[in-house]
């Protein structure tokens, strides 16, 4: 039990150090710790979180416009093949369109050329139904729409002036799917 008192005394006594000199000293007192604000942790915890969610809305708000990119490039390649399959089937089509206008001219029994009319009028309807149109190839001579085959010199008539059609073109849009082939007074 003895002991035991010693144990007390000796914990309850304050921690002294020897010097060198063999004399005890007493260990000066530790400082108080500083008192840690708790709202600091917070404030600078809230100044990541804020970093963070300005990095992902800055994220965010790239993908949304590389998103849009994509969707308007995708809509004006998808006009573009669409325009070209437009121009592609119907280029086949006007020889055929042409033979039958030839066939009607010509002549021959009134039910077969009555026929062929509503044939070459079905076929130019389906054309412009889908947004193909004649080119207009009167009055002065446009090299981006007509093709000037014949050359004529006739005082009478205004220079580049349009004299005849000799095969109809046809444009999609703005684009020439066959230029207008034409006699060109100088």
């Amino acid at each position: 039990m003895e002991d035991n008192k010693e144990q007390e005394v000796l914990q309850d006594t304050p921690d002294l150090e020897e010097n060198p000199t063999g004399a005890q000293a007493k260990v000066p007192e530790e400082t108080p710790q500083e008192v840690v604000d708790p709202t600091a942790e917070y404030k600078a915890q809230a100044a990541g979180l804020k970093e963070q969610l300005s990095a992902l809305e800055d994220k965010y708000m790239r993908l949304a416009a590389e998103y849009d990119n994509f969707r308007k490039r995708t809509a004006k390649e998808r006009d573009a093949l669409t325009a070209f399959v437009v121009r592609d089937t119907a280029a086949k089509f006007l020889p055929v369109l042409d033979s039958l206008n030839i066939a009607i001219s010509g002549g021959g029994n009134e039910a077969v050329t009555a026929g062929l009319t509503l044939v070459a009028r079905s076929i130019s309807d389906v054309l412009t139904s889908v947004g193909i149109e004649e080119i207009e190839a009167s009055g002065t001579f446009d090299p981006n729409m007509h093709h000037a085959i014949v050359h004529i010199d006739d005082p009478t008539l205004p220079e580049n002036s349009v004299v005849e059609i000799l095969q109809k073109g046809y444009k999609y849009k703005d684009i020439v799917i066959r230029h207008a082939m034409v006699k060109v007074a100088n």
